[in-house]
């Protein structure tokens, strides 16, 4: 087989779509996105990475549906060699046929036929154009919620034999039932920004040029080491040997541990660098018991104040507590009673389902960042006293009330719809299993995890458990349902818990 060659720029277009800014408040504005595009821009028309002319790459930021249409169409139709097509955006899901929808400023949720729907865009890439063939090879990227369902539409095998292309690579941020993430205050989207720092920074011990496979390794390396949602590729006719970029790592040795992400950073090309995280709103975790190999150093919940920027009401545990922070709870001998074969023993403030999947002290592999799950209402409670006596402030479950105020967010009305529609919520029909804490964007409180991933253990008025927020496996149409427990010592498996203490 020949080696693989560079896309002639000289014979090739790039589309480069994005939406950012919404009309419909239940779709939240993604900024990041127009800096996607600025970036890849930067990159598609430099002579170092590819060097495709600039009125070779049309740019369309809040675009009409009829712009993105006509530009898509003239695109395939004048490049003879490779056409690229970029959509960075809010992703939709039709209802009855289950379509992807790529979103436009003025889309609408509740009325799909606003949005312009994949399909549209994949006939006219593939079908004739003028009575001739469009681009020979075409590659699609895809950066929204749900992208993955456009990967079961772009083979040969869907075509006539006059309309047979060379190659068609789709590369999309997500698998089908997936969300994307656009992390706030980050400069590109999660999927985007690992790409632009793949073909900007190249890959040491790499081949000379970066093919769309080695692209897609790459990329979902980098998202997998930081515990985000993993892209997804589907090639026909070896299009995983198109190569739009030169890897400007080439030559260049391979840095850290093996195995790691081999990119390197050159000092004089643009790197991406990540943000220092924000500073703690509670005082510093003192030493924690030994740790599996592996395991992140468990830390005490960090607390927020609800609402942020008002005289709070409650200041609420900004994620769930883990599976490693439980842990440290059980290691301290003072909360031998809570450990599971003690507990369950006891047979008085938890039932049979207390901590399944643990031996011991030991939780399952690979959980320390999950939230922990199959706890009871009294469990919770006293991890929460004496996580708050090691932080010096006393520490409770939430009312049901608090919770509210802290899931509205300042929001009227049918507000869990925007969480949905920005991708923020772990349900059945989304990811739809356990994920760790972080892996789904917060909200606007900065608070994660208020609906979906596990339901959240809290007080009524009458002191009694209540469960709120839906789970992973919950059903959309089930997520703003109040739940009680069978009994004060039931142990569910989707169940978790989170701190909440005064102002």
């Amino acid at each position: 087989m020949p080696e693989p060659q560079l896309s002639d720029p000289s014979r090739s277009r790039a589309v480069l779509i994005g939406t950012d800014t919404y009309d419909h408040p239940a779709l939240g504005n993604l900024p990041a996105v127009r800096n996607n595009l600025g970036r890849l821009r930067e990159l598609l028309c430099d002579t170092g990475a590819w060097g495709l002319a600039p009125e070779r790459c049309a740019v369309l930021p809040q675009p009409s549906r009829e712009a993105m249409l006509d530009t898509v169409h003239d695109a395939a139709a004048e490049a003879a060699d490779t056409v690229l097509l970029y959509y960075a955006g809010h992703g939709l899901v039709h209802p009855q046929s289950g379509e992807l929808h790529l979103t436009l400023p003025e889309s609408d949720p509740d009325r799909p036929h606003t949005a312009v729907r994949y399909e549209e865009l994949r006939s006219i890439l593939l079908s004739p154009v003028g009575g001739r063939p469009s681009a020979r090879r075409k590659v699609v990227v895809l950066d929204c919620c749900w992208s993955g369902l456009a990967l079961g539409g772009m083979s040969s095998g869907d075509l006539a034999p006059a309309t047979a292309v060379h190659g068609a690579f789709v590369l999309t941020a997500t698998a089908a039932t997936r969300q994307a993430l656009a992390v706030p205050g980050e400069t590109y989207t999660a999927f985007t920004g690992e790409l632009i720092d793949v073909i900007g920074s190249g890959v040491a011990d790499g081949p000379a040029l970066l093919s769309m496979t080695v692209l897609y390794e790459e990329v979902a390396r980098a998202l997998a080491a930081k515990g985000r949602p993993l892209p997804r590729q589907t090639n026909s006719d070896h299009a995983g040997r198109i190569c739009l970029f030169r890897n400007r790592a080439a030559g260049e040795r391979r840095e850290g541990p093996e195995g790691g992400a081999g990119r390197t950073a050159v000092a004089d090309r643009p790197v991406r660098t990540a943000a220092p995280p924000p500073a703690p709103t509670t005082p510093t975790a003192p030493p924690a018991p030994e740790r599996r190999p592996g395991e992140r150093r468990p830390s005490l919940p960090e607390l927020v104040p609800v609402p942020p920027d008002g005289p709070p009401v409650v200041r609420l545990g900004r994620y769930p507590v883990t599976h490693a922070q439980f842990r440290a709870f059980l290691c301290d001998p003072a909360n031998a009673r809570w450990r599971p074969e003690d507990a369950r023993a006891a047979g008085e403030d938890v039932d049979d389902g207390y901590l399944r999947g643990w031996h011991g002290l030991e939780f399952p592999e690979g959980r320390g960042g999950h939230p922990v799950v199959g706890v009871s209402a009294q469990a919770a409670g006293a991890y929460a006293e004496w996580a708050g006596r090691r932080l010096g402030t006393a520490l409770r479950l939430p009312t049901a009330r608090e919770w509210e105020l802290a899931a509205r967010a300042g929001r009227a009305g049918e507000w869990w719809r925007a969480e949905i529609v920005a991708g923020r919520v772990n349900f059945r029909g989304s990811f739809g299993e356990l994920a760790p804490v972080g892996e789904f964007p917060p909200n606007p409180y900065t608070i994660g995890d208020l609906l979906g991933n596990v339901w959240d253990i809290c007080v009524d008025d009458a002191g009694s458990p209540v469960l709120l927020g839906g789970a992973y496996d919950t059903p959309v149409t089930r997520l703003r349902e109040r739940l009680s427990p069978r009994s004060p010592a039931e142990c569910r498996g989707n169940a978790g818990f989170r701190c909440a203490g005064a102002v």
